[in-house]
């Protein structure tokens, strides 16, 4: 078994070794469960620091033979293991190494991200999103940009780094908007020149379309399900109108993105669901781009038919 651990995670590594930019980018996915050959585990990296996440019961000699093969693999800092059971809170504990701070810093593309582990769910940075990222730095230039749902900003950091003149960060969390201010310090950008607004999508996106102000690039990337005080959001269902009521307040020319994991939501639910934007707007849109994961997240099309994360890039 270690032996099969081993081959295992060392073809994992040649894999990334080959996509991954390691001159710009110390956080990458180095196993992704099915895709390479290790059911229900994910491996990440970020920097020298290990989050080992577990989606079934694994025996404790399991799980110590792979941490073992990680240390002689890679010797890491710190191994952080997450059992994350249907049902259950997360468990997270430190298997290995030194405890880390709650929040340390990693590169991604060149750009500084605060990170934590002790978070029950994300890291403060989605590393499937890393490819689709470089799509809005590629198309921010000029921009006045809206990024909704905006969790730690992470879009906002890219689309400032390829010329938008603003980002306008909206999310329910008060505690996701002061983790983006962060790391929008890191990167020695001045949080003064944006705008942070703690509050409902649905109801800043009406504001904002009452108040006639538009965008050219507006970024959604929702939960599958949230609530607030006036909203209860599931992707399946509410989507379309999210995508319409977008579209209203979207410049000409301008881009619109929409982007959902929600793996049990085929590629074909989600456009012929599309299709309904239609009864929220009276404005055409054309579709521009249509993505997916980062090639350090593979599926092996027997556990998933298809790749979860839907990423596509609308105008009018």
């Amino acid at each position: 078994m270690p032996e099969q651990i081993y081959n295992i995670i060392r073809k994992a590594q040649s894999l990334r070794y080959k996509y991954v930019n390691f001159t710009a980018t110390n956080a990458y996915r180095l196993v992704n469960s099915y895709g390479d050959d290790l059911p229900e585990i994910t491996i990440d990296v970020y920097d020298k620091n290990l989050l080992v996440q577990y989606y079934k019961l694994y025996e404790t000699h399991v799980k110590e033979e792979i941490c073992s093969v990680l240390i002689e693999i890679l010797q890491p800092e710190s191994i952080t293991e997450k059992i994350r059971l249907k049902g259950e809170n997360v468990q997270t504990n430190l298997i290995s190494g030194k405890e880390i701070p709650n929040d340390f810093v990693v590169i991604e593309n060149g750009i500084k991200f605060s990170i934590s582990f002790s978070e029950g769910g994300g890291t403060g940075l989605y590393l499937d999103q890393r490819d689709n990222r470089k799509k809005v730095q590629s198309v921010a230039a000029g921009k006045e940009v809206l990024n909704c749902f905006c969790y730690t900003t992470s879009f906002s950091m890219y689309a400032n780094a390829g010329g938008a003149v603003k980002t306008v960060n909206v999310d329910l969390s008060k505690k996701a908007i002061e983790w983006g201010k962060k790391n929008f310090s890191l990167n020695q950008i001045d949080v003064n020149n944006h705008e942070f607004i703690v509050g409902d999508v649905w109801e800043w996106v009406r504001r904002f379309q009452k108040r006639e102000r538009a965008f050219d690039l507006i970024i959604f990337d929702p939960p599958s399900f949230s609530t607030s005080k006036e909203n209860t959001f599931t992707v399946e269902k509410d989507f379309p109108e999210i995508i319409g009521l977008g579209l209203n307040i979207l410049r000409d020319n301008g881009i619109l993105i929409f982007s959902t994991n929600m793996a049990k939501m085929s590629f074909s639910d989600f456009f012929r669901t599309l299709s309904k934007v239609n009864n929220f707007t009276r404005r055409k849109y054309k579709i521009l781009d249509v993505s997916s994961q980062g090639l350090d997240f593979p599926t092996n099309c027997i556990s998933s038919i298809e790749p979860y994360l839907k990423f596509v890039m609308l105008s009018c």
